[in-house]
């Protein structure tokens, strides 16, 4: 049975506002079950058109080229609807912002596409982007009224992506740190040494970055785990 998550009234799994208080219905079913917050978020957003093209910057110069899908909509609503589709996209409830379960680029954010009007962008993105989810989001992007504008599709994988499931956080040791000046501001690099992708990401989950310009990486044998202000991602 959906639920208010205002005032905690038992609503119709069709109501989209709750008729005792007047509050939005959270926008999940699956988050009846368990409440999500911000310190739940394991990748990256792009929520904004600066991130989104320092993404995409980066992206071109690097011989490395994760998966990704994204597609365009002509509703702000839409494409937040086609994420939340997702089986790692949830809403955190301190902000109310899409989190993500998954160390993945992901988010929606406004282009202005001139004579067409303010359009949004929906991405999903990463190393760690299955088959399966690449196919889901497709399949959801479409369902919500999205056009393709680009997408690559990932390799099968013969082994699963590994999960935070018997992660040891406590395994992962301090290495260095660096500092880096560039156009006068001091950027922080904390690194670290981790036996597993689990390891890392369990570590990094329970140290969050809330400062600018400063980076937790900690490097594992299945390749760099990195935290900063936006969220996790792998290098």
């Amino acid at each position: 049975m959906p639920y208010c998550t205002n005032c905690g009234a038992e609503l119709k799994s069709e109501a989209r506002f709750c008729p005792k208080c007047g509050k939005r219905v959270v926008e999940k079913i699956e988050q009846n079950h368990k409440f999500f917050t911000e310190k739940d978020n394991m990748g990256t957003r792009q929520d904004t058109t600066s991130k989104a093209m320092a993404y995409w910057s980066a992206r071109r110069s690097s011989p490395k080229k994760d998966p990704f899908v994204i597609y365009t909509f002509d509703a702000e609503k839409d494409a937040r609807q086609a994420l939340l589709e997702l089986p790692c996209i949830y809403v955190a409830e301190d902000s109310q912002k899409l989190i993500c379960t998954e160390v993945l680029e992901f988010g929606y954010y406004p282009i202005d596409y001139g004579m067409a009007g303010v359009k949004y962008e929906a991405i999903v993105c990463g190393d760690g982007l299955t088959h399966k989810l690449w196919e889901q989001a497709k399949s959801s992007f479409s369902k919500y009224g999205g056009s393709r504008k680009n997408d690559l599709e990932p390799k099968r994988r013969t082994t699963p992506i590994s999960k935070v499931n018997g992660a040891q956080p406590n395994k992962v040791v301090f290495v260095r740190e660096d500092r880096n000046q560039i156009s006068g501001v001091t950027m922080i690099y904390r690194i670290y040494n981790g036996p597993d992708a689990d390891s890392a990401q369990a570590f990094l989950k329970e140290n969050p970055v809330t400062r600018q310009y400063y980076y937790i990486i900690v490097e594992t044998p299945e390749g760099n785990y990195c935290c900063d202000i936006n969220g996790m991602y792998k290098e």
